[in-house]
């Protein structure tokens, strides 16, 4: 029993250990709960059923987030060792360098604004990152199984995606839906 005690609380101090080197490297390991997420929102008093909502989705937003840029950062390694730093110009198809670039020149007016990205890969689409894929599948094919394993997750996330990012409201059959195939890009990118 004594033992036992003592396995714990050095695992809890190994773990906070950790944490606290996580933290430092400017990884948050705060505990993001639903309640913090929607704090502000309920400080300007607005409607309960709103922010609640709103806190429900902001965690299926956190899912999109990550596979999104998942998705960036697999397309810029990948094509950054095959074809070298100057990928973006020999790899991505001109349609998709041109909306980047019409995008990011509407962005460049409004200088008072923060920038969306410092890489040109930050202003695709989600749609645009599957075209990127599937436009270099000799690059990708060791990844994925085929591309229709590809067109069909992001299709499907895309649409539970535009939902969620024009203020929608998912259900949560939806919701878990969009785990699974969260958990399926994980397992299969690695």
């Amino acid at each position: 029993m004594i033992e036992d005690l003592k396995k714990f609380v050095f695992n809890g101090m190994l773990v906070k250990e950790n944490l606290s080197g996580l933290s430092r490297e400017g990884i948050n390991v705060d505990v993001i709960s639903e309640k913090s997420v929607v704090s502000r929102a309920e400080q300007m008093d607005f409607p309960l059923r709103i922010v609640s909502e709103a806190g429900k989705m902001a965690s299926v937003f956190v899912i999109f987030f990550c596979v999104e840029n998942s998705a960036r950062e697999l397309i810029t390694q990948r094509l950054t060792e095959k074809h070298g730093v100057d990928w973006w110009d020999k790899k991505v198809p001109n349609k998709i360098r041109e909306a980047v670039e019409k995008f990011r020149s509407t962005e460049q007016i409004h200088r008072y604004h923060t920038p969306r990205s410092s890489e040109l890969i930050g202003y695709t689409t989600f749609g645009q990152l599957e075209q990127v894929i599937i436009f270099n599948w000799e690059d990708f094919s060791d990844v994925f199984p085929n591309q229709a394993w590809i067109s069909s997750r992001f299709r499907d996330i895309e649409m539970s995606r535009n939902i969620i990012m024009h203020t929608g409201i998912l259900p949560t059959f939806e919701i878990e839906r969009l785990e699974m195939m969260a958990r399926d890009w994980i397992r299969q990118v690695g």
